[in-house]
Parts: structure tokens; sequence; C-alpha cells
């Protein structure tokens, strides 16, 4: 049976000039995570991750202790433009934009609801096209026997689950809402069948010091 490990990358820089990198917080993360992976023995096979910066130094923190070979960049792991998305959304439905925790929570998934209805949006890759891309990249990455390791975005876990699990765009984008940063997500793959085993652990964050270190952005 193979394995395929998912990990959204750690905090991004929300609020910053740039937001293409990690917070303090960020770093932090990656380290608990990549000393998970040590103090479990986990090892990979392969490594692939998106070319975003935040995939990368997610990864580099990941490799600086765990058993694996370099990572192979695949720009087709990479996340949506979501705030492209977002300002396309608007300007086709005339809502408003969050304003709030709550705001968001509420309008994130008409917007993905949208999208994947109408398919493509002004400005935007078509739903499609996104969709295909992300399932070619697991498909190519997966091919060989073992243990793989994906460092990706959140967007791009949730659409690979929501094929997976057969869920509607309501459902996968609810979904996405959840996943934290430097969570791990697990599928495994037996008789060409792709099975959801694991789903948003984040045991490097049980220590009670560590609490705070659950994020979402």
């Amino acid at each position: 049976m193979d394995r395929i490990v998912l990990v959204r990358h750690a905090q991004a820089s929300f609020g910053a000039e740039d937001y293409d990198r990690l917070s303090p917080l960020g770093h932090q993360q990656s380290d608990w995570l990549a000393q998970y992976f040590r103090d479990y023995d986990l090892r990979f096979d392969r490594v692939f991750r998106g070319s975003l910066r935040r995939h990368r130094e997610t990864t580099q923190a990941v490799l600086n202790h765990a058993l694996a070979p370099d990572p192979v960049e695949d720009a087709r792991f990479n996340e949506i433009d979501y705030d492209v998305l977002e300002a396309a959304y608007l300007q086709v439905s005339g809502a408003r934009p969050a304003a709030s925790r709550a705001d968001f929570l509420a309008l994130f998934p008409e917007i993905m609801c949208h999208w994947a209805e109408c398919d493509e949006l002004p400005g935007h890759v078509r739903y499609t096209d996104f969709v295909t891309r992300i399932m070619a990249a697991l498909d190519d990455a997966a091919r060989h026997s073992g243990t793989t390791l994906i460092v990706t975005s959140g967007g791009v876990i949730g659409t690979i689950l929501r094929q997976v699990l057969g869920l509607t765009p309501r459902g996968a984008a609810e979904l996405m809402l959840n996943i934290h940063n430097a969570s791990v997500h697990e599928l495994t793959r037996e008789a060409g069948v792709l099975r959801l085993s694991l789903f948003n652990a984040s045991p490097h964050f049980d220590p009670r010091d560590r609490s705070h270190a659950r994020t979402y952005i």
C-alpha cells in the first residue's frame, strides 16, 4: 500500500506587504512539524512542493530534520489566487467583502460554489482547469510506490479531498475553512484507488504551550 502525505504550508504573513513568506510563528510551526517527523522516524521516498515561497520555506524546515530526498518543485501544486477570485465574485454578485471572520466563513463557500458552478470568473482560471491540473500533478507525484510527501496549500488539499471523497463544492469549501497551517493529511493508494486515512492532523501542536499554534491563515 502506497502513502501520499499532504502538508499544508505553515502560517504565511497575512496582512504584510509580502504574504508569500512564513511569519515568525510559521517558521516555528515548520520546525515543530519537522521534529515530529524526525521523532517518529517518518521517511519519504520522494518530496514534491509548490513553487511559492511559503511552500519552499516549509519544505526546507522539514528536510532539515526528516529523512527525505531533495524536493521536486511543481507549480501545479500552487494555491488559487484567492484575492483575484474574490474580487471577480464581488464584481459579478454585488456582494460585500468580508469585514470579519464570521463574514469570511459565510462568503468563502459562496465564492467557491459560484466558481465551481459557473466554471469561470472574470480574470481567473476556469474551475475545471484548476481541478484538472491538481489531479494531474497528484497522479504524476504518486505514480511510484512508497511514501510521497507533498507540501502545498489548503485550497489544493481541499480540492484533492473533494475528488477523493466525492464532496459537493460547498462541502469541499467547508472542509477548506478548517485546514490548519502545517497540518498533515494522508491518502493511501491500493489497487489504484485513493482513500483518505488521515485529515488535518497536528499532533506537533498538542503540548499545552503550543495551543496558540493551530492557525488557519
